[in-house]
Order: C-alpha cells, then structure tokens, then sequence
C-alpha cells in the first residue's frame, strides 16, 4: 500500500495574520480611529479574514503583546548566553520596550480608547511582569531580601506602563513623534524609576549610548510577525 506524501502546510493563514500585524504596526496618527474595518481595509484582507484569526481588536492587541514577550524573552536568553550581566538584561529590556511603544505608538495610541476587555490589560501587565520576575530570580541574592519577587515583578511592570502610557497621552495628535529623542527620553524614564540594584545603574550615571543603537533594537524595530 502506497503512503500518501505529507501535504504542505496552508501558506495562506500565515500570510493573512502577518498582513494585520504590519497594518496595525504601519498605523500613523493621521489614520484616525483604530478599527477592525480599518484595519482589515489596510492589511488587504476581509473582515471575516480578520476575525478568524482573532476575536476582536484586544485580541490583536494580545497577540501583539505575545510577539513583544518573544522578542523580550528571546533577547534575554541571548544576553545570558553570551555573559551579559542581568543588570544589561534589564537595561536592554526596558529600551527594546520603550522601542516597541514608541514605533507602534498609534496603535497603541488607539488602544486606549478602545472598550477592550480587563482581562487584555491583565495579559499585558502577567507578560511584562514575568520577564521581570524571571530577571529577578537570576539576580538571586542581590534582590533585597524583605522583596517579595512575584509582587516586585508586578510592582515594576505596573510602573513602567505608567510611564509608557503617559506618553501615548501625551504625544496623542502628534503626526511625527521624533523616535530617536523620544526613545532616549523615555529608556531613561523607565531606567530611573527602577531601582539602581536592578539596573544597575547609580543615580547619576548615564544611560549607556549602545543602549539607542539601532543594531541592538532591530529585532524590535523591525520585527515580523
């Protein structure tokens, strides 16, 4: 009896979901409201297309924050791997965030005014909050004993989305938000308002230039889902 050759995946699926990614990320402050007819319109798909891969705009949102813990995650180990200090970690972690926000700022941007779920805001603040907690426990005894390393993980993912989203506020009507400065501004945000134990970065030193440098957040800046 003969055996019938595997048949090749569907190629299709995959193209459709990686043209609402790039239609969500190439949004720009002159598109106006984020919606899924807009989003569909953009990525060259229908509506039903759009909604057999994802259950509404949150759920892209969440798929997007998915992509944003693998690239995290994937450049953490990569750190590891080649030495790097967990305090470089998590100085490379807070920039190719800061790098994510501001390069997706509009849809981002849209985001907040959308009626989305808690639950999409509480996948948000578990992905951010796991690397966290995952870079706290490499850092073993330098954590101050008194902290509790699942409420600190949380702790300081609450507080650098604060930060962010301030500044999806504040920027809101901008057509051009000068990336490059704004990156430099808000990675130094972020950095300050963590502890120097973990960032390991003292009060009055600056932030490290490589941290900007486009080869270091090219995986993020240029990121394909």
């Amino acid at each position: 009896m003969s055996s019938t050759p595997d048949r090749a995946p569907d190629p299709r699926p995959a193209r459709t979901r990686a043209a609402i990614f790039a239609a969500a990320r190439e949004l720009t402050a002159a598109d106006g409201e984020v919606t899924v007819n807009a989003l569909a319109k953009r990525a060259g798909v229908s509506r039903a297309a759009f909604y057999s891969h994802f259950n509404g705009l949150d759920d892209l949102m969440g798929a997007m924050f998915a992509r944003m813990y693998e690239i995290q995650h994937a450049r953490a180990l990569e750190f590891a791997a080649n030495g790097r200090s967990t305090q470089e970690m998590v100085q490379t972690g807070a920039a190719t965030l800061v790098a994510y926000t501001v390069r997706h700022h509009a849809f981002l941007r849209g985001g907040l005014d959308w009626k989305f779920s808690h639950r999409t805001y509480m996948i948000l603040v578990k992905t951010l909050s796991d690397l966290h907690v995952m870079t706290l426990r490499r850092l073993g005894d330098e954590v101050p004993a008194s902290l509790p390393i699942e409420r600190t993980g949380r702790f300081f993912a609450g507080g650098t989305l604060a930060i962010l989203t301030q500044w999806l506020v504040e920027t809101e009507g901008a057509d051009d938000v000068g990336e490059e400065l704004h990156r430099a501004e808000l990675t130094e945000a972020v950095l300050r308002n963590l502890p120097s134990w973990y960032t390991g970065l003292g009060p009055e030193e600056p932030i490290p230039d490589w941290l900007l440098a486009e080869d270091l957040l090219r995986p993020v800046l240029d990121d394909e889902a």
